[in-house]
């Protein structure tokens, strides 16, 4: 195993990887939106990562913003009012390297991605199924 792993170029193999965890990843952050809005409704959605893994519903890592070759940003949040909308974007760190797609969502919770950048998935609005983490 060890001889295979240094004769394969280890980018390609982990891009599905990194999508699959990607995906895993942007659910939870939905879910965690959804959890925070319900335990704090004056305030509603956040769009601080950290806020988020203080109230315990993500994990350090993912709060820091990079996880599993990807950058996640949340974002489209009005902090003068209870926040009732909010949109997230991961996107590869190193295009074609980390992984191939940007992945997006919002409160409606729908997973969408596209190739490209977070603009673009918010564009194509393609919803993300388990089997295109192989394309």
């Amino acid at each position: 195993m060890i001889v295979i792993g240094l004769l394969m170029p280890m980018s390609q193999p982990r891009i599905p990887l990194n999508h699959m965890r990607t995906a895993e990843s942007s659910g939870q952050l939905i879910s965690a939106e959804r959890q925070y809005a319900e335990r704090f409704p004056a305030s509603g959605f956040t769009c601080d990562q950290h806020q988020l893994e203080q109230a315990g519903l993500i994990d350090s890592v993912l709060a820091s913003g990079e996880k599993a070759g990807y950058h996640y940003e949340l974002n489209g949040c009005d902090m003068k009012a209870t926040v009732s909308a909010f949109s997230f974007t991961a996107v590869p760190k190193v295009q074609n390297k980390t992984g191939k797609f940007a992945f997006c969502a919002n409160q409606e919770g729908v997973l969408w991605f596209a190739s490209g950048g977070a603009e673009q998935c918010f564009k194509a609005r393609a919803r993300w199924t388990k089997s295109d983490a192989w394309r």
